[in-house]
């Protein structure tokens, strides 16, 4: 009986702390969260990708551990990155998946296929707009396009750079875990 006293009390302090968190904290904590789940998850595997919906980000890991600081053709990949997701009108699908294929000739730049029913996938911009995007993320590197707005039909939309990195880096059959 003593242990549901003190688990009580417990909950009781936590819950009074929870209330009086200033907004930026609770942000910082979520974000915290969200960085421990990204890590246990892909400590089960060689490389994994988590997306999450609500805070617009997607994390590749490798061996576990959340990429930073990693150089490939002259660009400096830190994860997570931002992405856009599907507009009001589409639904981003949620749940467990797998890359099942790369396909280089898609309408975008490039393109990997997930394991859910239909089409969906994580993509770049249009091809329409990829010798403008080259130039304007070799001008500056941290210039953004596709993820300024949520503008997909369920796709998972990152950067230019990010999609030819994640294109040369995963392999078929990674998983995907699609966050709420």
């Amino acid at each position: 009986m003593k242990n549901w006293g003190l688990c009580l009390v417990l909950l009781g302090v936590l819950l009074a702390i929870k209330v009086n968190w200033p907004e930026p904290r609770k942000e910082e904590f979520r974000l915290l969260y969200l960085k421990q789940l990204v890590t246990d998850f892909s400590s089960k595997y060689k490389s994994a990708i988590v997306v999450s919906k609500k805070e617009h980000l997607l994390y590749f890991c490798e061996n576990g551990r959340i990429v930073e600081n990693d150089s490939w053709d002259g660009f400096t990949f830190n994860f997570p990155v931002k992405v856009s997701i599907a507009n009001r009108w589409f639904h981003t699908p949620e749940g467990l998946v797998y890359i099942d294929r790369k396909n280089e000739h898609s309408r975008y730049t490039l393109f990997l296929g997930l394991s859910f029913p239909g089409a969906y996938g994580i993509h770049g911009a249009s091809t329409y707009f990829s010798s403008f995007l080259d130039k304007m993320e070799r001008v500056d590197p941290t210039f953004t396009f596709v993820t300024n707005k949520d503008d997909t039909r369920g796709c998972v939309a990152v950067e230019n750079r990010v999609i030819k990195y994640l294109f040369a880096k995963v392999e078929l059959n990674t998983p995907v875990l699609i966050l709420p």
